[in-house]
């Protein structure tokens, strides 16, 4: 019997799961220990691939990790061929926005059947005590899910554009939202760019006085660098930096403004491609050096989020259309993506794809600068997935210089280092949280091989590729039936 089969056989004979949240998933360190036997271990921590290494699972932590010659199967324990495979710690997509109304049923089983054992939620319309909910849900094993860290609603202006933020019309009112996020359980609070300055800096101090983090976009009234000496511990899609990072970024934020409040939509579009042909040919590396050395000094950290940013970039490509991905998606937000993007404006379309060029090569000179990067998505923004578009996020960060293990990192030991629970997940070590991830080929040699994903081991449960299977059909059948929130 080949070892592909071996491998087969042992995990159709071992394996109990349950698809979705349910009293026939065992509860954590009831069931069997799990010995994954002659695998490759890419630990994340830095250190080469150990190959023909066995690791015991034992409830919902990894018990031992020795070569295979040395580990003693412990009685009853279930036994994984796992040769010329590799294991991984489970991945982290650190911008989603899947706590929306009929959205984790649908794309939890999608996170997890790519190898996403966890996600940052950056706003949706769950309230936070359903999250909590479901956040127990995880913990106890009784729904098949990623880790939960969530913000619960975004604090936006006085005129929210989602209608389940919370406006926040002045100082006050940002320190009292604070308060009252903290008090109802947010793991961190999400900033909006349609804050006023004074809300922002007062969202800011009371964050800080509350020991809660903040993160997300940058008011126009508050540069990068005011955002970073402030606190803000993430600025996600490169909010504001490329202005920033021109030799005359005032002027370029006067012509934004004159752009959004014009009435005729020619005029304003004539003044937009202004403040982009401004930004392209203005960029100053020597603010770039500055900014990025402020980013570093005060722990700010990037989630460019290219996968979206590509999306945006190339919204008029009937090959988006195409996607076989699309199967997953709910109809009513296959249609709104549909209908993204306006007219197409081919001198629009070309300018988009020379920002997108340019936020690249920011990226590559922050790697350089060792400013701290996160890998997250924005899904389910137009024509990204939930799960799916991780490694696509990964791939596209191979542009920007990041070695293999950088690009593993980045999505694993980085993620959970931002989080602050590092001490349990990111790595495959022992006595940490059993989220892993078996790979059918080496990501050192291609972090593509993300995607050929053979089995996840989530909080000691161990899901096969049949398992991995039954979720994503599942999720594809509830899909087409099923009414879903738009991103946010």
């Amino acid at each position: 019997m080949s070892g592909v089969a071996r491998f087969a056989l042992s995990i159709r004979l071992a394996v109990c799961f349950a698809l979705f949240s349910g009293p026939a998933v065992p509860q954590p360190g009831v069931g069997p220990s799990i010995l994954i036997e002659h695998v490759t271990v890419i630990d994340a921590t830095g250190a080469p691939a150990r190959p023909d290494m066995s690791v015991l699972i034992v409830g919902d932590k990894i018990a031992r990790i020795e070569p295979s010659s040395r580990m003693k199967s412990p009685p009853g324990a279930i036994k994984v061929d796992a040769r010329r495979k590799f294991l991984i710690p489970g991945l982290w997509d650190m911008h989603v926005h899947c706590l929306n109304k009929n959205q984790p049923d649908l794309f939890f089983p999608l996170f997890v059947a790519n190898g996403v054992t966890g996600v940052r939620d950056m706003g949706g319309d769950l309230p936070l005590r359903e999250i909590a909910r479901l956040k127990q849900e995880v913990g106890s094993g009784t729904r098949v899910a990623p880790e939960i860290f969530a913000a619960g609603p975004i604090l936006e202006g006085e005129h929210p554009f989602w209608p389940f933020s919370i406006p926040v019309k002045s100082a006050d009112d940002g320190k009292q939202a604070v308060l009252n996020l903290v008090q109802a359980g947010a793991d961190f609070i999400k900033v909006y760019n349609t804050l006023s300055r004074d809300a922002y800096l007062a969202i800011a101090t009371q964050a800080k006085q509350s020991g809660v983090p903040f993160a997300g976009h940058i008011p126009d009234g508050v540069s990068p660098a005011e955002a970073s000496e402030l606190g803000q511990k993430s600025i996600e899609h490169l909010w504001g930096v490329p202005v920033y990072l021109t030799t005359d970024p005032d002027r370029i934020h006067k012509l934004s403004a004159e752009a959004d409040d014009a009435a005729d939509p020619n005029s304003a579009r004539d003044l937009y491609y202004k403040v982009n042909q401004a930004i392209l040919a203005s960029y100053d590396p020597s603010r770039a050096h500055a900014l990025f050395n402020d980013f570093i000094r005060n722990g700010t950290w990037q989630t460019p989020t290219f996968v979206v940013l590509r999306s945006y970039r190339s919204i008029h490509d009937p090959k988006l259309r195409l996607d076989p991905r699309l199967a997953y998606m709910p109809n009513d937000l296959i249609k709104f993506w549909d209908s993204m993007g306006g007219k197409p404006d081919p001198r629009n379309d070309e300018i988009q794809l020379r920002l997108y060029a340019h936020n690249i090569e920011i990226v590559k000179a922050m790697h350089e600068a060792h400013v701290p990067l996160l890998a997250g998505t924005d899904t389910p923004n137009p024509y990204t997935y939930p799960g799916f578009s991780l490694p696509d996020e990964l791939e596209i960060l191979v542009s920007t210089g990041l070695s293999p293990m950088e690009l593993l990192q980045t999505a694993t030991l980085r993620a959970a280092q931002f989080l602050g629970v590092d001490r349990d997940f990111g790595t495959v070590e022992t006595g940490k949280i059993a989220n892993l991830v078996l790979l059918d080929a080496n990501p050192l040699e291609g972090i593509a091989n993300t995607r050929k994903v053979r089995a996840v081991v989530l909080r000691g449960k161990f899901l096969d590729r049949s398992a991995l299977d039954g979720l994503l059909e599942k999720s594809r059948s509830q899909s087409q039936k099923t009414t879903s929130s738009k991103p946010k």
